[in-house]
C-alpha cells in the first residue's frame, strides 16, 4: 500500500524548472548560465519537446516552467495553451526564453497567460541572468498570493519514519 504525504515548503527549498527547448545545446547553455546564477536554488529539468513536457507535468511537480516559442509539433504558444488549460498545470508561471519571435509573440504570449518574456538574443550570461530574475521574481509572487510550493512524497507504511 503507498500512501502520500503533501509537504509546504517555503522558499528556503529549491526552485523546480522545468525547461523545454527542441535545442539540446540551448537546453545545457541555459542551465550552465542558471545554475552559476543561481547556485543551489534552482533545480532545473530539461525536455527537448513540448510534448514530452506535458507528460512531465501529468507526474512531476514544478514551480515555473521556462520554454522556447519555436518548436516542431508544438510552438510555445500553443504548449502555454496547453498548461493554462490543465487543471493541474494551469496557475504554474510560464516564461517565453526565444530567440525567434519578437513584440507580437511577446504580446500574444502575455495576452494568453505567459508570466514572462525573456528573448535569447544578445550574450548568454546576461540573458540567463534576466531569465533567473524573472523566475525569482515569479516564484516570490506565487508565494506572496499565498500559493505555496508543495512537494507531494509518495511512501508506504514499511518506508522509516519521516520525522
Amino acid at each position: 500500500m503507498v500512501n502520500m504525504l503533501l509537504v509546504r515548503y517555503g522558499s528556503a527549498m529549491p526552485i523546480r524548472i522545468l525547461h523545454v527547448d527542441d535545442e539540446p545545446a540551448h537546453l545545457e547553455i541555459t542551465r550552465i548560465y542558471l545554475k552559476k546564477e543561481a547556485k543551489d536554488d534552482f533545480v532545473i529539468v530539461s525536455v527537448l519537446s513540448a510534448k514530452k513536457a506535458l507528460k512531465k507535468l501529468e507526474y512531476d511537480d514544478f514551480d515555473v516552467i521556462v520554454s522556447d516559442y519555436k518548436m516542431p509539433a508544438m510552438n510555445g504558444i500553443e504548449f502555454l495553451d496547453a498548461v493554462k488549460r490543465n487543471g493541474k498545470s494551469a496557475n504554474i508561471p510560464f516564461i517565453i526564453f526565444t530567440g525567434v519571435g519578437g513584440p507580437d509573440v511577446a504580446e500574444k504570449a502575455l495576452n494568453m497567460g505567459a508570466e514572462g518574456y525573456v528573448t535569447k538574443r544578445g550574450c548568454p550570461a546576461t540573458q540567463c541572468s534576466l531569465l533567473a530574475q524573472v523566475i525569482r521574481e515569479q516564484t516570490q509572487r506565487d508565494e506572496k498570493d499565498g500559493f505555496e510550493r508543495t512537494e507531494v512524497v509518495r511512501y508506504s507504511p514499511d518506508t522509516p519514519s519521516l520525522a
